[in-house]
């Protein structure tokens, strides 16, 4: 029989290499440039939502300017205890399911995919306004289509992977902070002579406005600024739910990336707040309260007949605009992140855990993606229409971060470790992220703020019935396993090694683990089969997921657990009389991995026969079952027949099981004499087999 092949277009990712996840992790300031330019960008409409909340009372605009970072900072330091806790990654949603329970973190996770889709979504709207006022007035009639375009542009990128992605956007970043630095910082030094003026005036008109309306209504005033200009805040929860990916030590790395962030945020938000009263900014004609700053600040750059201010701005503008781009990006970067953890506990579908050979959540990218782009096709692509549904989100996940940390930290009272500190932390940041939470709920529910917080509560309910439905399938699979194992008595000596021969009939079946369905499908394939195949195979396939992609540890882990449950098969077949060995391969992609055991299958016996069980319940609808079970045995079986092997799907039904199964033995001591090999090197380096 002629070898069989799938088609192979590249080779898979070596999950064993030792210098792989060091490749793969990012550096303190490739971490910040990935997961950081969510913050930053929001200086595009962040701190003037914060201004025009002040309409009339522009004086408090120096409060707002140091209170603004002195709250990034609090809170950045609640993320840095997160980081500590949870080096896995994770964030807000691992903080809140640890620390407050599994709802609270389905909660937070909810919340987060909800605002990662609209940081994305509002990210290249504002991105595309704001390279668009620097082009004729007939772009701004595509930007609906440029905006899907960049979205495209975004998830193909990210599609090959995080560091390939953050090295496209790393000279946009880069412009960003040049030149920045360079405008805000002449700003601030060229006026400070102007300081003391402001600081009397600030004083003057505080005064005033206690004596006319309270100081109950400049306390509100200025806590209605902060909540309008939420979305400043956004992105400090991205460092968190990344550190995974993180360069070694993780958790010094990470709290590294998080102090980039903080003080970049905050230097850069604080100046622009304080540098819109120190100029008297006002916007004209469509112009941005930013381009109207920069404007204002260059334009006496004169030299050698030239208007250096006009070309300053405009680079400044369009960096402003690109790194919108890059926030966006992170948004598709983080997302899948939370929602791969949400996964493997079950509040999604399995899938979402699942990594590609790049070791993305490619499922993830694109769900996060393509919903962006009906968000902006749903709004027209309108900021204003945007700013509202944002910012809400990030605040829910934020609270109960700190709220989850104050708790912690309030059970470690009596455990000896330092605490007091860290819990004066976690509550003051509880304090002023809760506040803030409640007036933007209050402020914005009416203008659009109910549309985020029903989403939000559709993800919650969808997650409920998701976990609900694994829960009761595990159940029914565990009685199942109990049915089939319960009978097997645990003082059987192994049966003798029998001789497998290559040129007979082979009974070879793709099992998970040692299981009621793998058992299951084992005896009903013998039933079929006995007296007509010599030899049983069993194909196992150790797939690296967000819960695999810890280090090289966790793999071999899964090396050490998939072996483990392969030998239980060859020593079941063994004390019954058959003939078995094992293959296993370790990788990312399901689909590859099961094509290449196949291969190794065939290669070694020709005369094979394939079979692999599916878990059926009748009670299910098959649509909501088709989305949140792995089929991939459909499209092994179509490929297979194709080139003329048979493979038989063989139906385990967990409703209706027999109540008496057939007695089976399983010793407990595995056979000392088997040994692992490695197959012809010409084939797949990461497939092993398990041979006599």
């Amino acid at each position: 029989m002629a070898r069989f092949r799938f088609p192979r277009f590249k080779r898979a990712v070596d999950v064993f290499n030792p210098q792989l996840f060091e490749n793969l992790s990012l550096a303190a300031f490739l971490a910040w440039v990935g997961l950081g330019s969510d913050a930053l960008s929001s200086s595009a409409y962040g701190p003037p939502e914060i201004y025009y909340a002040l309409k009339g009372h522009e004086y408090l605009s120096v409060l707002l300017a140091i209170g603004i970072p002195l709250s990034v900072f609090i809170i950045a330091a609640g993320y840095k205890q997160v980081i500590a806790l949870f080096p896995e990654g994770g964030g807000g949603y691992h903080t809140a399911t640890t620390l407050l329970g599994p709802f609270a973190g389905l909660v937070s996770g909810s919340a987060l995919i909800v605002d990662y889709v609209l940081t994305a979504a509002i990210s290249v709207a504002s991105g595309t306004e704001a390279v668009l006022s620097i082009l004729p007035p007939y772009w701004y009639q595509e930007r609906i289509l440029l905006d899907v375009v960049i979205l495209l542009f975004l998830i193909l990128i990210n599609l090959r992977g995080m560091k390939e992605s953050i090295k496209v956007l790393l000279p946009i970043f880069l412009a960003f902070l040049l030149t920045h630095a360079i405008v805000l910082g002449w700003g601030l030094l060229s006026h400070a002579g102007d300081f003391p003026h402001i600081a009397e005036a600030t004083i003057h008109g505080a005064q005033k406005d206690s004596m006319e309306y309270g100081w109950f209504f400049i306390a509100a005033l200025v806590m209605r600024a902060f909540s309008l200009g939420g979305g400043t805040y956004t992105g400090l929860e991205a460092v968190a739910n990344g550190v995974h990916i993180m360069r070694e030590p993780r958790v010094q790395t990470g709290q590294r990336t998080m102090t980039l962030l903080a003080s970049s945020l905050s230097l850069v938000a604080g100046s622009l707040i304080f540098l819109y009263l120190l100029y008297r900014v006002e916007a004209h004609g469509g112009e941005t309260l930013n381009a109207a700053l920069y404007r204002d600040i260059t334009g006496n750059w004169l030299a050698f007949g030239v208007n250096w201010g006009y070309w300053v701005t405009l680079f400044t503008l369009i960096s402003e605009g690109l790194l919108l781009f890059v926030a966006a990006n992170t948004g598709v970067i983080t997302a899948p992140i939370v929602m791969a953890n949400m996964a493997v506990d079950r509040w999604l579908p399995e899938r979402f855990s699942y990594l590609s050979d790049n070791f993305v959540s490619r499922n993830g990218i694109l769900l996060i993606g393509f919903s962006a782009i009906a968000i902006l096709l749903a709004t027209r692509g309108h900021v204003r229409v945007l700013v509202v549904l944002y910012s809400i989100n990030v605040f829910i996940t934020f609270t109960l971060t700190m709220a989850g940390l104050s708790r912690h930290w309030l059970r470690q009272r009596k455990s000896g470790q330092p605490w007091l500190w860290k819990l004066t932390v976690s509550f003051v940041g509880l304090l002023v992220t809760g506040s803030i939470l409640i007036i933007t709920i209050f402020e914005k529910f009416d203008a659009g703020g109910w549309f985020t917080l029903t989403i939000t509560g559709v993800v919650i309910i969808v997650g409920y019935f998701i976990y609900r439905h694994y829960r009761a399938i595990s159940k029914r699979t565990q009685e199942l396993d109990e049915t089939m194992l319960d009978v097997v008595p645990e003082n059987l000596e192994p049966g003798p090694v029998l001789p497998l021969d290559p040129r007979a009939s082979t009974a070879v079946f793709f099992v998970n683990r040692f299981d009621g369905v793998g058992l299951h499908t084992l005896l009903t394939a013998h039933r079929m089969v006995k007296g007509l195949v010599h030899n049983y195979v069993f194909l196992l396939a150790g797939i690296v997921g967000q819960g695999e992609f810890k280090g090289i540890e966790a793999v071999e882990q899964l090396k050490v657990y998939t072996e483990a449950e392969a030998n239980q098969y060859v020593a079941y077949c063994r004390s019954h009389g058959m003939a078995a060995t094992w293959f296993a391969t370790y990788g990312t992609d399901r689909i590859q991995a099961m094509e290449d055991l196949a291969n190794a299958a065939i290669r070694y016996f020709p005369n094979s026969i394939f079979f692999a069980g599916r878990v059926i319940d009748s009670s299910q609808h098959s649509a909501l079952w088709g989305i949140l079970h792995d089929e991939v045995s459909f499209i092994i079986q179509d490929r297979l027949q194709k080139d003329g092997f048979s493979m038989m799907i063989v139906p385990v039904h967990v409703r209706g099981m027999p109540s008496k199964l057939p007695n089976i033995n399983l010793p407990i001591d595995m056979d000392k004499s088997m040994q692992l090999v490695q197959p012809d090197a010409k084939d797949k380096s990461e497939t092993h087999e398990h041979a006599d």
